[in-house]
């Protein structure tokens, strides 16, 4: 479910949503993937190109996760793609930007093109899906642990709930980028939640033929960047006051040396803001409507398979608010 709510959000960015098909593909295309991901690199020891040998089996022997996804994906754009084309060519300079990333990439003179064949399209479907694998998946994950430790934590419902409230009524339900901005004390839980989290997009650049997995919670909970309380979930912790009195706090998407969520330096991840105004938003809805808690009532550990953590297997439960 929560796929779905992100695959939306990314479809319309992408194709502007068209399709009930498309952002279910969106929302699955992960579930095939993730499968190989499972898998323990323990034959790198050995041999890098053996354990890549090893994972690209399956796909040896035809098990393709991908083909369902782009017979969809050409079915639905094709179309769509050959009427911009030719619309384009029609209107000439008249012709009116779509709001969407498939117009950005028509746009690009790479992909500028009379004939809309299969080659076209399979290389348009590598670029769309691989920046929907990179933002589906990975912000639906960050979504879920945050519902998670939402959920378990009773004693940060009410301010944040109020904050909530607050700038819904005082954008009248109509959200813009500054009501956004405006959700200080849900921004400061997300940042939280990350911490607490897995990476969304370490990001580490290596040399080639180099495999690593960056153990980002030695900084996460190092006492250097966050004292004696490290371990402890505190979202006030990225809040400060100025001499002046000024309220600041350290936005969830901001990377610093202290939190290598989504990076840092220069290949910082570019959909950080994106993914974060995201998550805020639906945060922001549901906490709007339901009464949000685990069925444990209380913080459920994450799991943990390989190299992998994920949201725990356990439940959350959403009430109607009166």
């Amino acid at each position: 479910m929560l796929g779905l709510i992100v695959a939306k959000t990314v479809a319309n960015v992408i194709i502007a949503a068209q399709f009930e098909d498309i952002i279910t593909s969106f929302a699955m295309l992960e579930r095939g993937l993730v499968k190989m991901r499972l898998i323990t690199p323990i034959l790198t020891f050995i041999s890098l190109s053996l354990n890549a040998k090893f994972l690209t089996l399956p796909l040896k022997f035809g098990w393709n996760p991908i083909s369902q996804h782009r017979d969809i994906f050409v079915k639905r754009c094709k179309p769509i793609v050959e009427e911009r084309i030719h619309q384009r060519k029609k209107l000439g300079e008249k012709y009116i930007q779509k709001e969407d990333l498939l117009d950005f990439f028509l746009n690009d003179p790479y992909y500028r093109t009379d004939v809309v064949d299969d080659k076209y399209m399979d290389g348009l479907f590598a670029q769309l899906y691989a920046i929907v694998f990179g933002s589906t998946s990975s912000t639906s994950k960050a979504l879920a642990f945050a519902l998670f430790d939402y959920g378990g934590r009773p004693e940060l419902w009410n301010e944040i709930y109020e904050e909530q409230l607050k700038i819904y009524h005082e954008s009248n339900g109509n959200l813009s980028v500054e009501d956004v901005h405006k959700m200080v004390k849900l921004d400061c839980f997300l940042r939280e939640s990350f911490r607490h989290s897995s990476n969304i997009a370490g990001l580490m650049h290596l040399f080639t033929d180099r495999l690593v997995f960056v153990y980002t919670r030695d900084t996460a909970f190092n006492d250097k960047f966050y004292g004696e309380t490290a371990n402890d979930f505190q979202p006030k912790r990225h809040i400060s006051s100025r001499s002046n009195g000024k309220i600041i706090h350290t936005p969830a998407a901001k990377v610093n040396r202290s939190l290598l969520t989504f990076g840092v330096g220069k290949h910082t991840c570019p959909g950080r803001l994106f993914a974060v105004n995201g998550i805020k938003l639906c945060l922001h809805k549901l906490i709007l409507k339901y009464n949000i808690r685990t069925e444990s009532g209380k913080v459920d550990p994450p799991r943990r398979f390989s190299a992998l953590t994920l949201p725990p297997i356990s439940g959350l439960v959403f009430e109607n608010r009166n």
